[in-house]
């Protein structure tokens, strides 16, 4: 802790009994780098995460609000032209530092007042150049995002004004596709200095798609790829297609071992397809794996479309032979908006349809409100999955009653013990896949898993201006997480307290 100016106790502002609490003072003045009263907004945030405070500073550059007795944390996003726009580019941390963690403490003791005076850096330049992480070469055209009014391409070089002195995060990329992006920790000084930021050279996938039985190229259908044998599709981001005579690249691969999805344009009469060595399947585990090194490009023989066929159906609980009317129906875990790419969602009487799937074995994954996250068959793993047969041309009917899972409960809270509102992931121990998750509201949690299985969990907090990750009990990565035995019925009762581990 950063010690302050404590002044005489002032009295606290008398409250009900059942609102009241310990509180102080926490007085600020902030100066701009020329002296002058700042302005701007001020963010005053508990060290324990338990309180946030936003204000603006006044015509004199000052504050002062009434705060819980606690250790604080304080940044400052300065206004340099309309003081009710501030600049959170520009934000820093009292006593002059970038981030949360850099930060000093000030702590406010009931009754008292803590004073704090800070002056804002200068805002200074940094100068960018790029090079090749293998070879050392210059890159010849750099470009930087840090937002909308501080990004640009530059050749050989770019310059980014109006940062914060000290450690700072610029993203670094090319416009050609030939490099992958990368997250850059750079130091800015004050007045200005230049940083050289190593680029890894990305790998390329070109290929052809035509129709299997006629060779014609296939126009519109587009392409990602999944880490060879997961069947994790991508749940943002762009698909490559198709040119009007088939070809199609595939850019910013890492190197790797990959594996290609491929789907037609909709209302094609192709249907999608992991691409096989001979041929399309609907099984990650049987897809041809492609393996790329950095900078190189690797052609995979043509992609040859079968015609498509429909899976439909409706999806009932096991419990109650109700439909279930809320959810979606996909090839892989959905995230967000991702079932639209993936999949489907379910209708108000539990209905779906995919009618843009190749003519082979598909595994289908039912992701809903209310029910365990299971895989076709009342599975929780995609290797043990129920294969569904697609037809070119004809319709299969698939109607799973899904099973209602084991309950999970519990509590999260942080290392001072109050509760938080954190993320939780249910991994299987044996696969690592994702078995089920949860966002919880109010630091009680309740989730529904499969049993019959082992599981870790992983958590996800992220109070105020920073995030900390970890998993269950206090591991820091997935080896050392524990197991968790979820029987087949029931209900598991499980606390889970997160700690300030840094999320990566």
């Amino acid at each position: 802790m950063t010690a302050g100016v404590l002044i005489a106790a002032l009295p606290a502002t008398a409250a009900p009994a059942a609102q009241q609490q310990d509180v102080g003072i926490l007085r600020l003045t902030v100066t701009q780098p020329d002296g002058a009263p700042a302005r701007g907004s001020v963010d005053v945030v508990a060290a324990d995460s338990s309180y946030h405070g936003y204000e603006q500073l006044d015509e004199s550059g000052q504050l002062s609000i009434e705060v819980p007795a606690n250790d604080f944390k304080i940044s400052i996003s300065p206004a340099y032209g309309d003081p009710d726009m501030p600049d959170n580019t520009l934000r820093q941390w009292v006593p002059g530092k970038t981030t949360y963690a850099q930060a000093d403490t000030y702590r406010v003791t009931a009754g008292g007042t803590m004073e704090v005076a800070e002056r804002l850096l200068p805002p200074s330049p940094i100068t960018v150049k790029a090079r090749d992480a293998d070879t050392g070469a210059p890159i010849t055209r750099v470009c930087v995002f840090v937002d909308p009014r501080r990004s640009g391409c530059g050749e050989p070089e770019m310059t980014v004004s109006g940062l914060v002195p000290g450690p700072q995060t610029l993203r670094v990329y090319t416009e050609d596709g030939n490099y992958l992006a990368t997250d850059a920790s750079v130091t800015v000084v004050e007045g200005g200095a230049t940083a050289v930021v190593d680029l890894t050279p990305a790998a390329h996938l070109e290929t052809t798609v035509v129709d299997a039985t006629t060779g014609a190229p296939v126009a519109g259908a587009c392409a990602t790829v999944a880490p060879a044998g997961t069947g994790e599709l991508p749940g943002i981001g762009p698909l490559s297609c198709a040119d009007e005579t088939g070809r199609l690249r595939l850019d910013l691969i890492e190197a790797g071992s990959w594996n290609l999805f491929v789907r037609p344009a909709d209302g094609s009469p192709y249907g999608a397809q992991w691409v096989g060595k001979t041929g399309g399947t609907g099984e990650p585990a049987r897809a041809r794996t492609v393996k790329l090194a950095a900078g190189q490009t690797v052609t995979v023989p043509p992609v040859r479309l079968d015609r498509a066929g429909i899976i439909t159906g409706t999806v009932t609980s096991a419990a109650t032979g109700a439909a279930v009317t809320s959810g979606v129906v996909s090839l892989a875990q959905a995230e967000g908006l991702s079932h639209l790419r993936w999949g489907t969602s379910l209708d108000g009487q539990g209905r779906y349809r995919l009618d843009w799937l190749g003519p082979y074995q598909w595994p289908l994954l039912f992701n809903t409100d209310d029910h365990a996250r299971q895989w076709s068959g009342g599975v929780p793993v995609r290797g043990q999955a129920k294969l569904v047969a697609v037809r070119a041309g004809a319709t299969t009917g698939y109607s799973p009653a899904l099973k209602a899972g084991t309950l999970l409960t519990g509590r999260v809270t942080a290392p001072e013990g109050g509760l938080v509102v954190a993320d939780l992931t249910f991994h299987s121990a044996d696969t690592g896949e994702v078995v089920g998750e949860v966002w919880d509201y109010d630091g009680e949690y309740q989730a529904r898993v499969l049993g019959g299985q082992d599981i870790t969990v992983a958590w996800r907090w992220s109070p105020t201006f920073v995030r900390y990750a970890g998993w269950y009990d206090g591991a820091s990565g997935t080896g050392s997480a524990k197991r968790v035995a979820v029987p087949r019925t029931g209900t598991v009762a499980l606390d889970i307290g997160v700690s300030r581990i840094p999320a990566n």
